[in-house]
C-alpha cells in the first residue's frame, strides 16, 4: 500500500513539474506553430500554414487545435491539402517514457486536392493479330510474375497507422484528383470516418467509413466493422466487415466478410456472404494480384445475380465497361473483356436465368484464362430435364472455337416452349444428347459454323393444333370415294416421335426422321435453318387396316397399303402448325395409277404364260 502511495505522489509530482515546463510555452502560441512548422518542413518538406484560431489544452490531455490550416507539399504551388478545423490530443503520462501516444485526431472540412498522371492507354486486345495476342499472353504472365517478386506494399499501408491513436475522426472530407491530360476533376466524398485503437500489433481496430463517389451514377460505399493490422507479420485481418454499396446496381449490394489479407503479397482469403435484392449467397474467395487464378470462388447462391461479375476479376470489370446496347450479330465476338478474366470458379445456384429459360439446382465448375472458358461440368434441371453438360469456348484468337457435349432427359417440351414465348405447338418430354463444335468471328459466323450429331427422342409427344390422322384419312376416304362420318381430335398424339439430328453449314438436318401413330408409320428427312427458323420436311407414310377403326371410309385395302403416301410440311416455326404439311393426293393417284397398270400388265403376261405352257 505504501510503495502505490508513493509511486502515485511521484507521479502528481512530475506532471506538477511538466505543467510549470509546459505552460510558457503554451502562452507563446506563435512560438508553437513556428517549432510545429519547422519540425514538418525538416522532415517531409511540406509547407505549414494557420489563417485562423489557434487554441491550446494542457489537462487532462496536451491539445492543439488550428483552424483553416493548409499544408503545401513541396513543389506545390497551391497548398494540396486543407482543413477548416484540426485538433490533435497527446496523452501527457507516456511522453515521460518517450512514447507518443495520440488520445485523439479530429479533421472536420479536409480538402484533398491530387494531379493524376494520365491513365496508361488501354490496350485493345481486339485490334492484335493471333501472334500479338499471344504475345499479349506471354507478357502479362510475366509482368505478373515480375510484380510478384517484389516486396510489395505493406510498408506504404501501415505507414498511416504507425503511431498509436485512441480516436481517429474525420468528417465531411471532399478529395479532387485532377488529371493533368484532360483537365477533368473526380471527386470522392468522405461524409464521415471513424476509427479508434488505431495500432499495428494485431489488436482489433474498429473502424466506420462513409464514402460517396461521385459522377452521373453517384456510388455510395459504407463499411462496419473490426481491422487488425499485424506490422511484424506484414498481415490484416477483417472481422465482421460489412460492406454496402449502392449506385451501382439497381439494388444495393451487402457483403460480409470475414479473413486475413497478406498485405505484402496482396492475397486475400476471405469467408463472405453476399446480398443483392433477392440474391443471396455465400462461400469462400481467394484474391491473388500476382497469381492464376488471380480469383479463386467457391460459392452458394439463391440465384445469380450482375454481382458474380466481380469474380471476373477487377481488369475484366474494367474492360467491360458500361453496359452495352442490344448486340449485333454481324459484329465481331466482344472477346477483350473475357481475355483479362483469370478465374477458377466452383457455384451451386439454385435459380440461374438463361435468356428466357430457367435452369435450376445448378452445379457448375469453370476455368476461365487468357481468353479461354472451360466449363469443366454443369449440371441442373431445365424445364423439369436433367442437363449435364462440358464446353469449351476459346476466345484466345480472334477466330473463337465452341467444343460442347452433353445429355438432356425429359426436358417438358410444353414448358420449353412457353419460355421462349412460343404457341404450344407440341405437349410431351424430350431427351437429347449431342457432341458440338464450331468457329467464327461473329455470333451468327459462330451459330452457322456449328456442326456435330445430336439425337432427338421424345416421350409421349403431341403435336397441337393438327391431325395427321384426319389429314391421311381425308386422302383415303377421297381414294375410296366416300365421305368421312368420324369426328377426329385436334391433336396428333404420336406413339413414337424421334430424329438423329446434325448440324452443318448453319442447317440442322433431320435424316432420318421417324415417327408413328395408331395405323401410320412416317419415315421422313428435312431440314431446318437456324437463323431463319424456316424448316422443310418430307415424309413417307405406310398405312396399316388399323386405320378403318377410326371410320369406315379410312379402310386401307391391299393396294394403298402398298404405296408411300407423301407427307410434306414447310414453313417457320412461329407459324400456325396447322398450315404446316398436307399430303399430296396427285402423287398417291399417279403411284395408284402406276401399280394398278403394273397389276393388270402382270396378271395379262400371267394369262399369256399360262396359253403358252398349256
Amino acid at each position: 500500500m505504501l510503495r502505490f502511495v508513493l509511486l502515485s505522489l511521484a507521479a502528481l509530482f512530475l506532471l506538477m513539474i511538466t505543467a510549470v515546463i509546459l505552460v510558457p510555452l503554451l502562452v507563446d502560441k506563435e512560438k508553437v506553430l513556428e517549432i510545429a512548422s519547422a519540425q514538418l518542413f525538416e522532415q517531409t518538406g511540406a509547407t505549414l500554414a494557420v489563417e485562423g484560431e489557434t487554441s491550446f489544452t494542457l489537462f487532462p490531455v496536451l491539445g492543439i487545435s488550428l483552424s483553416n490550416a493548409s499544408v503545401a507539399m513541396p513543389g506545390e504551388a497551391e497548398p494540396g491539402l486543407r482543413a477548416e478545423s484540426l485538433s490533435i490530443g497527446v496523452r501527457l503520462r507516456p511522453l515521460f517514457s518517450g512514447t507518443v501516444e495520440i488520445d485523439s485526431l479530429l479533421v472536420d472540412g479536409l480538402l484533398v486536392r491530387l494531379t493524376s498522371a494520365p491513365d496508361a492507354e488501354a490496350i485493345d486486345t481486339g485490334n492484335m493479330s493471333d501472334r500479338e495476342l499471344d504475345a499479349f499472353y506471354a507478357a502479362r504472365r510475366a509482368l505478373r510474375e515480375e510484380a510478384g517478386s517484389s516486396t510489395g506494399t505493406g510498408a506504404a499501408l501501415g505507414l498511416p497507422l504507425a503511431l498509436n491513436v485512441a480516436e481517429l475522426r474525420l468528417t465531411n472530407a471532399r478529395i479532387e484528383s485532377v488529371s493533368t491530360e484532360t483537365g477533368e476533376t473526380s471527386v470522392i466524398e468522405v461524409p464521415r470516418l471513424r476509427a479508434t485503437d488505431l495500432n499495428l500489433a494485431g489488436v482489433p481496430i474498429p473502424i466506420s467509413l462513409e464514402v460517396k463517389i461521385a459522377g452521373e451514377a453517384p456510388l455510395f460505399v459504407n463499411l462496419d466493422g473490426d481491422i487488425s493490422v499485424d506490422q511484424a507479420a506484414e498481415r490484416m485481418t477483417l472481422d465482421a466487415v460489412s460492406i454496402e454499396v449502392s449506385g451501382a446496381t439497381a439494388e444495393t449490394l451487402v457483403l460480409n466478410t470475414n479473413g486475413d489479407v497478406d498485405i505484402n503479397r496482396q492475397i486475400a482469403d476471405l469467408a463472405i456472404d453476399l446480398e443483392l435484392g433477392p440474391a443471396k449467397g455465400s462461400g469462400t474467395l481467394r484474391f491473388a494480384s500476382y497469381e492464376s487464378p488471380q480469383i479463386e470462388a467457391d460459392l452458394a447462391l439463391n440465384r445469380a445475380s450482375p454481382a458474380l461479375f466481380a469474380l471476373a476479376g477487377p481488369d475484366a470489370v474494367a474492360g467491360a465497361g458500361e453496359e452495352a446496347p442490344p448486340a449485333d450479330l454481324d459484329a465481331p465476338l466482344p472477346l477483350a473483356a473475357l481475355r483479362l478474366i483469370d478465374t477458377r470458379a466452383t457455384l451451386a445456384i439454385e435459380q440461374l436465368e438463361l435468356d428466357r429459360h430457367e435452369l435450376k439446382e445448378v452445379k457448375l465448375k469453370l476455368r476461365a484464362v487468357d481468353g479461354v472458358v472451360t466449363v469443366q461440368r454443369l449440371t441442373g434441371l431445365l424445364h423439369g430435364g436433367n442437363l449435364e453438360m462440358t464446353a469449351t469456348f476459346n476466345g484466345k484468337h480472334n477466330t473463337a472455337r465452341l467444343e460442347s457435349a452433353g445429355k438432356l432427359a425429359s426436358l417438358d417440351i410444353a414448358e420449353a416452349l412457353a419460355a421462349m414465348e412460343s404457341e404450344p405447338i407440341m405437349t410431351g418430354y424430350a431427351n437429347l444428347d449431342w457432341t458440338l463444335t464450331g468457329s467464327g468471328r461473329t455470333a451468327n459466323q459462330l451459330i452457322a459454323g456449328l456442326k456435330g450429331p445430336i439425337n432427338f427422342t421424345t416421350e409421349a409427344p403431341v403435336l397441337k393444333g393438327t391431325s395427321l390422322e384426319a389429314m391421311l384419312c381425308e386422302a383415303v376416304a377421297l381414294i375410296n370415294q366416300e365421305q368421312l362420318t368420324a369426328t377426329f381430335p385436334a391433336d396428333t398424339r404420336f406413339q413414337e416421335l424421334g430424329a438423329k439430328l446434325a448440324l452443318a453449314d448453319g442447317k440442322l438436318n433431320l435424316a432420318p426422321l421417324k415417327a408413328s401413330l395408331p395405323g401410320v408409320q412416317l419415315d421422313g428427312k428435312g431440314d431446318m435453318d437456324l437463323l431463319s427458323q424456316d424448316f422443310k420436311t418430307t415424309f413417307k407414310a405406310r398405312l396399316s387396316p388399323e386405320l378403318e377403326n377410326v371410320d369406315r371410309a379410312c379402310r386401307v385395302s391391299k393396294r394403298l397399303t402398298a404405296i408411300d403416301w407423301p407427307v410434306k410440311c414447310k414453313g417457320n416455326m412461329a407459324d400456325d402448325p396447322a398450315k404446316w404439311c398436307g399430303v399430296d393426293t396427285d402423287a398417291i393417284i399417279e403411284d395408284l395409277a402406276t401399280n394398278e397398270a403394273r397389276r393388270q400388265l402382270e396378271k395379262k403376261a400371267g394369262k399369256l404364260l399360262d396359253k403358252l405352257f398349256k
